[in-house]
């Protein structure tokens, strides 16, 4: 899956905030490159990454895992606002262009919206990190 200048700040964002990256085998994590932008990397088996720009395979010292941040899914941002005690009021796509959420959360409902459906939960979870 390839994913948006938008969406790597936002993870990159959460793992600033306090989202620590996962290192499981089938999960998605990225660093950042001032030079270059954003790389994006699948997680393999025996802490090694496979570069989904290049398709080369490298190992992941421990020493190196703080450079990286993760990128969760539709369904682990949905269970992290969930696990964070929001509650999803409703997700809906509008005028064709652009995804909706409304998260409730502590009483208040939030809104927020994007050009894709991974990248409004994202700003959910931003909001709620920041809360």
């Amino acid at each position: 899956m390839w994913f948006t200048r938008v969406q790597f700040e936002l993870c990159s964002e959460l793992k600033a905030l306090g989202l620590e990256p996962r290192f499981e085998p089938g999960d998605l994590v990225a660093r950042g490159f001032a030079d270059v932008g954003f790389e994006e990397f699948q997680v393999l088996p025996g802490f090694k990454l496979l570069s989904l720009t290049a398709g080369t395979t490298t190992p992941l010292p421990e020493e190196h895992r703080h450079h990286f941040f993760w990128i969760p899914s539709v369904d682990e941002c949905v269970a992290n606002l969930e696990y964070a005690g929001v509650v999803c009021v409703s997700c809906q796509r509008r005028d064709a262009r652009e995804w909706c959420v409304e998260a409730q959360y502590d009483g208040s409902l939030e809104v927020h919206r994007a050009r894709s459906l991974h990248e409004a939960l994202l700003r959910s979870l931003v909001a709620i990190y920041k809360a």
